[in-house]
């Protein structure tokens, strides 16, 4: 009769050898699907990040508030603003990772909305980011899907105010 194998031994090669396997999977992973490069100047945005706290604090004690619509038939973004009415806002949609889908958009105030051509956005975990003119305020919002409802920025407190 055969005495079976060791277990100990088994785990001791094959142990080593998942990892093996493991890291040449890793590896046709990082090739075949990775990620896009960072920006070159990504160490420099420690700075604007900063600056960009403060401008969304003065948004807030400003009681700035703001619904974003997209309208398919028009292909208009609409945007009504609670707050101070600049004559033109800035607003900026990024893509988490393709850049090239990003959309710099300036809003100009038509009645009681600002308006702009713009073009739908495709699924995706998107940054909302909209400033006046100046850049003395900000509001950021993360956004998961595209613009078939409307979208809130602001606080609570402002999103309240007329």
């Amino acid at each position: 009769m055969r005495k079976p194998a060791n277990p100990v031994l088994a785990l001791v090669i094959a142990l080593p050898l998942l990892a093996v396997v493991g890291s040449f999977v890793s590896l046709a992973l990082a090739v075949m699907r990775g990620d896009s490069e960072l920006p070159k100047n990504y160490h420099w945005e420690g700075g604007a990040l900063d600056r960009d706290d403060a401008q969304q604090a003065r948004a807030a004690r400003l009681g700035i508030g703001a619904t974003l619509g997209f309208d398919p038939a028009t292909g208009q973004c609409t945007l009504l603003l609670r707050g101070a009415a600049p004559a033109a806002l800035h607003l900026t949609l990024v893509h988490p990772t393709e850049s090239n889908l990003d959309q710099h958009l300036l809003l100009q105030l038509r009645g009681d909305r600002y308006r702009t051509p713009c073009s739908a956005l495709p699924a995706a975990h998107w940054w909302l980011e909209l400033a006046d003119e100046q850049d003395g305020w900000l509001l950021r919002r993360r956004l998961h899907g595209d613009l078939h409802e409307p979208v809130q920025l602001g606080t609570a407190l402002a999103l309240g105010a007329h």
